[in-house]
């Protein structure tokens, strides 16, 4: 076999294991960051309403319920343990 010939084909085996080896890496550090993304949806912050007490809360399926209390009335807020959306507000007056 010829030399230069030698010499083109180790040359393009090191350009590809580089190439392979930063590939690798990105994939990695993609995958690690889209685990992070996933851990920190897990939790939501849910803000009690003005001039209200915590009355209680009570968890169903895929649903979270929680009451507060005023001197006039109660509210009962329906919460998606999935999405962590709003789905319903209940008003009772006293």
């Amino acid at each position: 076999m010829n030399i230069k010939f030698l010499k083109f084909i180790v040359i393009f085996m090191g350009i590809l294991i580089v190439i392979g080896v930063l590939v690798l890496g990105m994939s990695i550090y993609i995958k690690f960051k889209n685990i992070s993304n996933i851990n920190n949806k897990n939790h939501f912050i849910i803000n009690m309403p003005d001039n209200m007490n915590f009355l209680g809360h009570d968890i169903f399926e895929d649903k979270i319920y929680i009451s507060y209390k005023s001197s006039n009335k109660i509210i009962i807020k329906i919460y998606s343990l999935i999405t962590g959306r709003a789905i319903k507000e209940i008003e009772i007056l006293k």
